[in-house]
């Protein structure tokens, strides 16, 4: 019992009552968004709301068990060698021996239950770029290099995930992998060191705004019959000339968040998941939350995972070790991005790419990377509580 009560003590609420809350929410919103088209074709209205609930279940118990383990067990070089292994193969097995889903070969089969390898890649990556680059900062602190074996592994996994093809996943592993690396080159700065980070990014980001144009081309458009990924594209430039086919999901999110207004239309009474909005249940929750509880509701959730991911930047900004450092920044930057991603599909700021609104939709290998990510940063929370760490402002400082 007083085990229990010293871990309670160190525990991170403050990280785990907002996960709760929307967790929750989501269950809610699930049989909310689901059940009257379950019930159209004659099955359980609640069968995919049991299904998430369980899913929940079991990601607090790995994200409470991942909490309080030692982190030995995940940092060590076999373990991310076993874990490249089972990642490669799993995306090898998901594009080559699967059926499409939506355009993407992405989901292993296994019985009842769909596995998304690229789902689990996020958590690997942010795992195998800790590991390595705290690594690397040691080597280079005993005089040593490196060798680039790790950019070649990174490389394969992006190049299995492009290939399936899923876009919004090779985005947000992207993304996980250049802020982890421009925070480890940012301890041992020097004035140019920071120039050059702030222009890579920069670089970055005209590169991204580049390539969103590029499918407004006449010639990308009239390939866009053959190719799934170039139709989201045309649907973001032209939603309402193509609302009958690819621009269906965008306009009937449109129509949704319109209906919703400030307060909403009331639980349970949208009108756009009754057979307008395809699949409102996962990627496009927040429409049908937005037309059901209104701006109001829409606003909670969002604050509620800023909350989430601000406090996960904290909790790494203020560690003085940089492998902790670099995981939760790797969390907070999966996190973000993909929320950013699926709000920006729903309001058509970006192209719809797949993406799930974090804790909320409907998806267990979702569900279960972003607890357990979270465990393992409140695990870094933990040992923060239990040992004199700096200020979260004094590392700016030195």
């Amino acid at each position: 019992m007083k085990k229990i009560r010293e871990k309670l003590k160190y525990f991170d609420w403050m990280l785990f009552i907002p996960y709760a809350i929307l967790c929750v929410i989501g269950i809610v919103m699930v049989y909310s968004a689901s059940s009257i088209n379950l019930s159209y074709v004659g099955l359980n209205s609640a069968s995919y709301m049991i299904k998430q609930a369980i899913y929940v279940v079991i990601g607090m118990i790995l994200m409470f068990l991942l909490a309080h383990f030692k982190t030995k067990w995940w940092v060590n070089s076999k373990f991310l060698m076993v874990g490249f292994v089972i990642m490669a193969v799993a995306l090898f097995v998901a594009k080559f021996f699967t059926n499409a889903i939506n355009g993407a070969n992405g989901w292993i089969q296994l019985g009842p239950i769909s596995i998304q390898p690229s789902e689990f890649a996020k958590l690997f990556n942010i795992l195998f770029c800790a590991y390595t680059f705290s690594n690397w900062a040691d080597r280079r602190e005993r005089g040593l290099g490196h060798g680039n074996g790790p950019y070649v592994a990174l490389a394969i996994i992006l190049g299995l995930i492009i290939w399936e093809p899923d876009v919004g996943g090779f985005m947000i592993n992207f993304a996980i992998i250049m802020i982890m690396y421009l925070t480890y080159r940012d301890p041992e700065t020097s004035k140019w060191n920071r120039i050059n980070n702030q222009t890579f990014l920069i670089g970055l980001i005209i590169l991204f705004v580049i390539m969103l144009q590029v499918p407004r081309l006449k010639f990308i458009q009239d390939l866009s019959s053959h190719f799934y990924q170039i139709q989201r594209f045309t649907a973001f430039y032209h939603p309402f000339k193509y609302s009958a086919s690819v621009g269906r999901q965008l306009v009937n999110s449109y129509y949704a968040i319109s209906n919703g207004g400030f307060f909403g239309l009331g639980l349970g009474n949208s009108i756009e998941k009754r057979g307008y909005l395809p699949e409102p249940y996962t990627d496009f929750i927040l429409s049908v939350t937005t037309e059901e509880l209104g701006f109001i509701g829409a606003a909670v959730l969002i604050i509620l995972l800023l909350f989430i991911i601000l406090r996960v930047y904290l909790i790494g900004i203020r560690s003085n070790n940089l492998y902790n450092r670099l995981f939760c920044f790797g969390v907070g930057t999966f996190m973000f991005v993909e929320s950013f991603f699926n709000i920006g599909a729903v309001i058509g700021l970006l192209p719809i790419t797949g993406v799930t609104f974090p804790f909320v939709s409907y998806g267990g290998s979702s569900m279960l990377v972003l607890s357990v990510a979270l465990g393992m940063v409140m695990n870094i929370s933990a040992n923060q509580k239990r040992h004199t760490e700096i200020d979260p402002f004094e590392y700016y400082k030195k």
